[in-house]
């Protein structure tokens, strides 16, 4: 039997703004075969595509200061960019505002099918739908309508990760998320935490197994007293990866790249070379779930 596959994400290091330093961190991660990079902004996260071939890039934007055309468009554009490696980090807030925003974007992804995209310039034609991104979405805190502007992206859709701890943020993650990332507690909290998010990933009408759970952490101790712990945590269903800071240090994450990922390796929960495009695929994802119920009366509004 095949072993439960460890995640791995890599947080960029903090307080340091010069892309070198940026752009270092994210390769490292990559020669580790972390799963993604999760830098600060969209912009660093766009840079990164071009420095970068195959680790997912992640990238922070709140939902209270944002508009969620805005941030859809934003991360179906990096994730075309970067060949379906896109995922945005949501910090989970208080509120429904939040659930609602989250929902809004994924319409706005999914508003363009599979396959529309003709590209046929001597037929002036460039869709097979004339409706292709048409949405209209009215809730309690959005009411919006019109054309998505950017097409279908590799991935169909960005991982979206959710940051935080508590009901609210295990309830976005088990709504609308792929992956949540909560503060390392105790072996025993963190199996709770892991139970908790899949009854209510389940509660959402959703698999038990569709949102990955992941904790940050700091390990200290031998290369091979760490691969025992996160192996052990793992394996005994407590979480599905870690996430690590990059250290704003000259050595930053290649002590644990060189010494603790051989050992994951060599026990066959960690890949030794990246077999998947897409970071939907590294995190063994399934397709997301879809949100495509454009109301026909909406599309009286989009101008043809």
């Amino acid at each position: 039997m095949t072993d439960k596959q460890v995640v791995l994400g890599a947080a960029a290091p903090a307080g340091r703004t010069d892309f070198a330093v940026l752009a270092d961190a994210a390769r490292t991660a990559e020669r580790g075969r972390f799963d993604f990079f999760l830098a600060d902004g969209v912009t660093a996260a766009n840079a990164l595509a071009g420095f970068t071939d195959a680790v997912g890039l992640a990238a922070t934007l709140d939902t209270t200061s944002a508009e969620p055309f805005d941030v859809a468009r934003r991360f179906a554009s990096l994730d075309h960019l970067s060949g379906g490696r896109a995922a945005w980090n949501t910090v989970a807030p208080a509120g429904g505002r939040a659930a609602e925003f989250v929902g809004t974007a994924r319409t706005l992804w999914d508003s363009w099918a599979e396959g529309v995209v003709t590209l046929d310039r001597g037929a002036g034609r460039f869709v097979s739908d004339p409706t292709a991104g048409a949405f209209y979405h009215r809730g309690r805190h959005f009411d919006i309508g019109g054309r998505f502007t950017v097409p279908r992206s590799p991935q169909a859709q960005p991982v979206v990760i959710v940051s935080g701890d508590g009901p609210e943020a295990r309830d976005l993650a088990a709504r609308h998320g792929d992956v949540i990332i909560a503060p390392l507690g105790t072996f025993e909290s963190a199996r709770a935490a892991y139970t908790h998010v899949a009854r209510r990933t389940v509660d959402a009408g959703r698999p038990a197994g569709a949102v990955k759970v992941l904790f940050t952490a700091t390990f200290a101790g031998t290369p091979a007293s760490v691969a025992d712990r996160i192996v052990r945590w793992v394996r005994e269903d407590a979480a599905d990866g870690f996430v690590l800071p990059s250290l704003p240090t000259p050595d930053g994450l290649d002590p644990f790249v060189d010494t603790v990922v051989p050992l994951l390796q060599d026990r066959g929960v960690l890949r030794t070379d990246y077999t998947t495009a897409t970071l939907r695929q590294h995190l063994g994802l399934g397709a997301p779930p879809s949100h495509r119920a454009v109301n026909p009366r909406s599309l009286q509004k989009v101008p043809s």
